[in-house]
Parts: structure tokens; sequence; C-alpha cells
């Protein structure tokens, strides 16, 4: 049960009891210094906490990096005095159900929504991702839009990208300030996909260059209807990123990703599920007459570049390769390791203290993904102890170029590197040398994570303004007719993907096949002539 806390501090505009205040506006005829306005509005929300709103259509139970990003700050805002409102789905563990969510209950704290595709049918309408099966889509309700609209929130953090009925809300708090010349809430975008870098790898041609123009037309709005952009690493999505400087100020900061040094950690070596990998891994090098175990976890899915380290086991005569992870391309890559006789083994979705275990008994880490924006994977590896090898692309080198040797990082789409710096590390592995082996404490742990992004927070409201540009109020009715058109075409593309089971293509394709099957049948039938006689039997 929450326990009440001392009494003193106001959370936003309500009193100790939980009522709300209302809103001190400026009395007339004493104008206020806007610098000074914006310090002062920073040292009452330092004095008083925040009230946040996150919005994210990427929450726990999903399994992907940035819902389980979103998770992590969540349960760490929480243990960091802050009250998390408006329930998550039951599986969720960042939501016990026995929490108070009041402010009479808890005076003083900080309270934090989070707004998700799960929050309910009066709140939200949910739908499948038509892109991704596993993950679901929310359009706000009208109602529910106006009521968060004038809520008293602090600060509204929305989870990008393609979030879009949130940028909606960014936009009309923005207005609202605008109108109004109201100091709160303090917009902030997190973007957690680098979409640039998987137009480069995925499209060609013409078409890359319509996506470049839909994707800045659609996303080059924020920068104007929000005061502060975080990413996972300062080189995530860096052409959008600099849309976001004004001046000398570049209205960036860093949503850092911990680890929990508690669950990943060499010990979990000698717990059951460790001895469990432990003699299956020497059962299998045994069976394939291998000596060194690599070990890679993620999703299966062409942009994670999994394929290449298939690819690149034929250089590597000794190494096995263990698979954690499932997803759409599972199939073509396991075709693709017949194909090439090399030992790999997919060992599908694995959690908790199986996953944990499982990283401790892997000779090496290998994550060959060049579109990562941070690679959780990789800090889990790190955490474990396990020496990594990694392509060297900028947001890899800054996240973890000073955990990790220089020569074991490879010049991306060079497998011939890829196995130097794979062979170097497993070289150090067998020599049992210290050098590689990664230094708990240069990872951050969600405890920091979460204080850095409370820092954040109150740096957005040094980063306000109550103005569009002459170019924004232009561009803005032509940006909402965008995004409506974009949010109703998705919505409608995931209902025709769900009617077709999953996939358009696939759909037809067997639908077709049925079709010449029964044709190729008819034809076999035999055909009668005028005396009643079988007269022939078409052939096919």
């Amino acid at each position: 049960m929450c326990q009440p806390t001392p009494k003193p501090a106001i959370i936003g505009r309500h009193d100790r009891e939980g009522r709300p205040m209302p809103l001190q506006l400026r009395q007339p005829g004493r104008a206020a210094d806007p610098v000074e306005a914006k310090a002062a509005d920073a040292k009452k929300a330092d004095e008083k906490g925040l009230r946040v709103l996150i919005c994210s259509e990427n929450v726990p139970p999903q399994v992907n990096g940035i819902a389980r990003r979103i998770g992590m700050y969540a349960d760490g805002l929480e243990k960091l005095g802050c009250d998390v409102g408006e329930a998550q789905p039951p599986q969720s563990p960042i939501f016990a159900p026995n929490h108070c969510h009041s402010h009479a209950c808890c005076p003083g704290a900080l309270l934090v929504d989070v707004l998700h595709p799960d929050s309910g049918p009066d709140k939200v309408l949910s739908h499948v991702n038509p892109w991704n099966f596993t993950a679901r889509m929310m359009i706000l309700h009208p109602v529910q839009f106006f009521k968060i609209l004038f809520a008293p929130y602090d600060v509204v953090h929305v989870v990008m990208p393609a979030n879009l009925n949130a940028m909606w809300l960014l936009a009309a708090f923005k207005v609202l300030r605008c109108i109004k010349r109201d100091s709160k809430p303090a917009l902030v975008v997190s973007w957690h996909c680098n979409i640039i870098d998987y137009l480069e790898h995925l499209v060609a041609g013409p078409v890359r260059y319509m996506a470049y123009c839909c994707f800045f037309f659609l996303f080059g709005m924020l920068p104007m209807i929000s005061d502060r952009v975080l990413t996972p690493t300062r080189k995530s999505e860096p052409e959008l990123v600099e849309l976001w400087k004004r001046g000398t100020n570049a209205r960036a900061g860093v949503c850092y990703t911990g680890v929990n040094k508690g669950e990943f950690s060499p010990r979990a070596k000698a717990s059951e599920w460790g001895r469990n990998w432990q003699a299956s891994k020497e059962k299998y090098l045994a069976k394939e007459n291998k000596k060194h175990l690599i070990l890679c976890v993620g999703r299966l899915s062409p942009e994670k570049g999994v394929d290449e380290l298939i690819k690149v086991l034929p250089q590597l005569p000794d190494c096995a390769l263990w698979l954690v992870g499932d997803g759409p391309f599972r199939p073509a890559l396991e075709r693709l390791a017949s194909k090439l006789n090399v030992s790999v083994s997919f060992l599908g979705y694995q959690s908790g203290e199986a996953l944990h275990a499982a990283y401790t008994v892997g000779d090496i880490f290998v994550c060959p993904s060049l579109t990562e924006t941070f690679g959780q994977t990789v800090n889990e590896a790190l955490a474990s102890q396990v020496r990594v090898a990694l392509p060297d692309v900028p947001v890899f080198a800054e996240a973890y170029g000073a955990a990790i040797p220089k020569d074991a990082f490879w010049t991306p789409r060079d497998r011939t590197a890829m196995a130097a710096a794979i062979s170097k590390q497993l070289e150090r592995h067998a020599k049992n040398d210290a050098t590689g082996i990664p230094d708990l404490d240069k990872l951050k742990t969600w405890n920091d994570s979460c204080n850095i992004l409370l820092d954040d927070y109150h740096r957005a409201f040094q980063d306000r303004q109550h103005t569009f540009t002459f170019r924004g109020w232009v561009w803005f009715p032509l940006w909402c007719l965008f995004t409506w058109t974009t949010i109703v075409s998705f919505f409608a593309f995931s209902q025709i993907r769900s009617l077709c089971g999953g996939s358009v293509r696939i759909f037809f394709r067997d639908r077709a096949e049925e079709a010449l099957v029964k044709v190729r049948s008819f034809n076999r039938l035999p055909s009668l002539v005028s005396c009643g006689s079988a007269d022939s039997i078409a052939e096919e």
C-alpha cells in the first residue's frame, strides 16, 4: 500500500486535499520579463514537483526496446516519488494493483499519468499497428482529448515515432499556450527510432525521396509544437534533431537507457537456468564440433542485420551461433543457415530469469544491427560481463566506446572486418585476458536514467516559446490535414490487414492459388458428349 508522506508540498495546481486550485493569473498592468518568468516557473516546478503526462503507444507487455524503456521510466519515476496513474495491462510489472493513485493519499508526491493503447475504450480507440501486429496504435476519443487538454499538467511527454494522435495533443497545447499566454505545460518529445536509416536500408530510388518528403512534412512540425527533444543517444536521428536548434540553444537532451544490474549479472550463471543453459551449450558445441558460442539477442527482422552475422560464420569455423528472439524474418534466416550449412540454433523468445542467464553462457555477444538508437541488448550483455563486438556506427561508438575496446568494432558491411573483431574478442576470452571485460561502473542504472529524465523535464521549462512563426501558422493547417489523412489511412490499413489475416499480399496470393486449384479441378472433370457418354478427360 502507498504510505502517506509528510504533508508539506503542493502538487501542481492542487491543494493538499487533492482539490484543483484556480489558475493564478498575472495581475493586469504588471509586465513580467519573459526570462524571469521562465526561471520563476522552473523554480516553482522544482519546489512543487511535476504533474506529467506520458503518452506512448509502446508500453509493456509489448516486447520492444521502446516499450521496455517507457516501462522502466514509469517504474523508476514512481520509485523517485512519483505516483503513477492510468491502469496498465495486468501483465505489466510497472503498476502494482495495490498502488494508491490519489493526491490525498500521497500529498506532495509527483504524479505521472501514462496514456497508452490499453488505457480503456472510454479513452482511446485501439487498433493493431498495420506494419507490426505485435504492437498497437491509438486514436484519442474527442471527449478524452479535451479532458487532457484542460487538465493541469506541468509536462506533457510524447513518445515518438508514429504517435500521430499525441502530436495533435502537442499542437493543441501549443495553440492554447499562444492564446492564453500560459507557461504550462512544457512539451517534451522523445524520439526512439532511426526512421531515416530504415528508409536508406529498405527503400531505393525515387520512392526513397518521396518517403523523405513525407517524413519531414509529417514530423518537421514537431520542433514548432514542442519545447525539447530527447533521443537515446546524441547520434540518434541527427537530421531531425537538428530542427529543434534555435540559435545557440539546441533544445535537445538524451533519454538515457539504464540496466538492472541486479537481474543482468554474471551471478545469473550460477542459477538453475544458468546451469541448464551451460549444459545445453556444452552439449551443442560437442554435437557441432565447435569451440566457441556466439550469442545474439533481438527481434528477427531484416533491419537487424542477423543475416550478415550468419553469412560471416563460414569465416569462423570454430564458432556456433545461438539466436535468442523471434520475428517475421526467422523462416528466411533458417533457410539461410541451412543453405550455408553453418551451426545456428534458434532459441525463440526468452524472458525473465531464462533471458538473464542466457547472456552469461555466451563466449561473446554480437549485435550486427546498423539501425539501432541505443541497443539495449548490448547494455544487458555488458552488465552480464560478456565480451561484445559491434559495428562501428555513430550510435554504438557514442553509447559503448568507453566500455568496449576499439578493435571490437568493425567497419559496417565488411564481413572480413566483422570476423576479425569477433575473433579478437574470442582470443581474449580463450586466454582469460581482462581486456574487453566490461566495466560495470560505466553502465547507468535505471535510477540514474530517471533522474536525468527529471532534469530534462525541468530544462524544458527554460526552452518554452509562446508564439508560432509565420511559416508555422501557414504550415499548421496543411499539417493538420495531412496528419488526419495519415491517421485514417493507418486505421483503415490495419483493419484491412486484420481481415486478411495479417498480410494482404499473402491473403490474395492464397485466394488466387485456391481459385487456380478449382479451375484445374474443373478442367479435369469428364466432358459429356451429346450421347451422354464420356468423350475425353481434359489434360492439364
